[in-house]
């Protein structure tokens, strides 16, 4: 229990103090962009709170199912692979972001103690012959899930255009921080898009985690158009996009429509 914790703790520290904690990593709002500081609420704490929360509650042996833990330790394990691309590549070699390297591969470790790892068939009979979305449902899933890992590897692989979509730089004391990106939120969205991408059928757990979190993630933007001040076109389009995401997959996961 004691990882997703700690995933759920790092979570609600973005969505209730999004400007400490984005200071913290080097990182502030563009000066023309002054609500982008509500990003720490969006696109950094939706994952963390889903992936946490899902994985306490649903721990429970009756509905215990392939993926949860497995997506909670891959997240913090490619979370701990980017915070060494940081230190190589982002000029990173500090305390602060080498003391977070060693947390992350910590609860990765820990995690995988208890991962149930899913199987995956498409690496046993060819990516061409894996499993067909049969429903909109599906559609639906593979298609967020696609576009999840997509951000995923942006973030991980190319953290300056992950930042100039987020709508932050990094601080001039802090140069490292424009290898942020490769952190938690590269980790979490890869992780919750790779396994729905590669299990050989949808699991439903984890297409409840990624409709949670992509739902967490328009509620935080709704969150700070109100308390950051951010009620501009882009918050205003991007709350409906994501909040609509997390609404259709849920929506149709549970046969609400």
């Amino acid at each position: 229990m004691l990882v997703p914790f700690v995933t759920l703790l790092l979570g609600l520290a973005f969505l209730v103090l999004p400007g400490r904690v984005l200071i913290y990593m080097g990182l502030r709002a563009r000066p023309d962009k002054r609500e982008a500081i509500g990003e720490g609420r969006s696109s950094f704490a939706g994952p963390l709170l889903a992936v946490g929360l899902c994985c306490l509650i649903l721990q429970e042996p009756i509905a215990l199912q392939p993926g949860l833990n497995f997506v909670l330790a891959l997240g913090w394990s490619l979370a701990a692979f980017g915070r060494v691309l940081q230190m190589m590549f982002d000029g990173g070699w500090r305390k602060r972001i080498q003391v977070r390297f060693v947390l992350a591969a910590v609860l990765a470790g820990i995690g995988w103690t208890s991962a149930d790892v899913p199987t995956f068939y498409c690496f046993e009979v060819g990516l061409t012959n894996c499993y067909a979305p049969q429903s909109t449902f599906e559609w639906v899933l593979y298609l967020t899930a696609a576009l999840t890992l997509v951000l995923g590897l942006i973030s991980l692989l190319l953290p300056k255009l992950a930042l100039r979509i987020l709508r932050l730089e990094h601080r001039m004391r802090y140069p490292f921080g424009v290898g942020e990106p490769r952190g938690t939120l590269a980790g979490f969205y890869t992780s919750l898009g790779a396994t729905v991408l590669l299990a050989p059928q949808p699991l439903d757990f984890v297409a409840l985690m990624l409709g949670a979190a992509w739902l967490l993630t328009g509620a935080g933007r709704a969150l700070s158009m109100v308390v950051d001040r951010g009620f501009t076109p882009y918050n205003i389009a991007g709350t409906v996009f994501e909040a609509g995401i997390g609404i259709a997959l849920l929506g149709l996961m549970f046969r609400i429509f």
